[in-house]
């Protein structure tokens, strides 16, 4: 009896030293598990935050080349003169602003399995929402410069130059736009422009080009924006 006791104390010894050596790499697990589930939602809500100031500098920024493109519409409609106005709208109406989202800390998450941390169903939800539809977006917020090259093909280069050098639209070497402040082109030859603009005005080729760029600005604007909403309801769910 006392061998056969002495034997059920050490079985049952070994039983709850695995139990507690399993429950304590549990622990461990879980708390290695939680610490990560904090950096990742740190990162993720970085991420978001990072794209939803992009967001709202482009809305800002291609409102105002869409104004622009407008008012150039409206000019080959006319039968204005070419002035230095038109000169600035034809250019600005070109303005682009290529913008690529962040999609590090969401691969990170989806290439090494982490997803399973995120385990708020309505954050995983809007996560997947938010991520596919910058996929779908992409194209959208990076059209083709049709107009672009087209444009930039006839104002020459001088001319370019100078309006770059006297109407900057970017801060530094961040290539941050800050807008598009009031200038003036004083040394412009504005006959050399009308020689240059004036045939464009019967030109239907380029006048679908510019009209599609019109349109395509609006549907940028558009995107930015559902994008912006998109990120909020994210930021809301990592809030809860």
């Amino acid at each position: 009896m006392n061998k056969r006791g002495k034997a059920v104390g050490e079985f049952v010894l070994i039983v709850v030293g695995v139990f507690v050596a399993l429950m304590l790499d549990t622990m461990m697990s879980e708390r290695h598990d939680g610490d990560l589930r904090t950096e990742y939602l740190s990162r993720v809500k970085a991420d978001i935050i990072a794209d939803k100031q992009a967001f709202e500098y482009r809305i800002e920024f291609f409102t105002a080349v869409q104004q622009y493109s407008q008012q150039y519409i409206d000019w080959m409609q006319s039968d204005a003169p070419v002035d230095q106005s038109i000169l600035l709208a034809a250019f600005y109406a070109a303005e682009v602003w290529p913008y690529v989202p962040r999609l590090s800390t969401y691969q990170d998450l989806q290439s090494t399995g982490n997803f399973r941390l995120i385990d708020n169903i309505d954050l995983r939800t809007s996560l997947f929402q938010y991520y596919n539809k910058a996929e779908v977006s992409r194209p959208g917020w990076n059209p083709p410069d049709d107009y672009r090259k087209t444009i930039r093909g006839v104002i020459p280069s001088d001319v370019q130059a100078q309006i770059r050098e006297a109407c900057p639209t970017a801060d530094g070497d961040d290539l941050v736009p800050t807008g598009f402040p009031p200038c003036d082109l004083q040394s412009i030859d504005l006959e050399r422009m009308t020689a240059l603009f004036e045939p464009l005005r019967d030109n239907r080729s380029f006048r679908r080009i510019l009209t599609y760029r019109h349109s395509e600005l609006g549907v940028m604007v558009r995107l930015f924006r559902q994008q912006n909403a998109y990120a909020d309801h994210v930021l809301s769910n990592i809030e809860d």
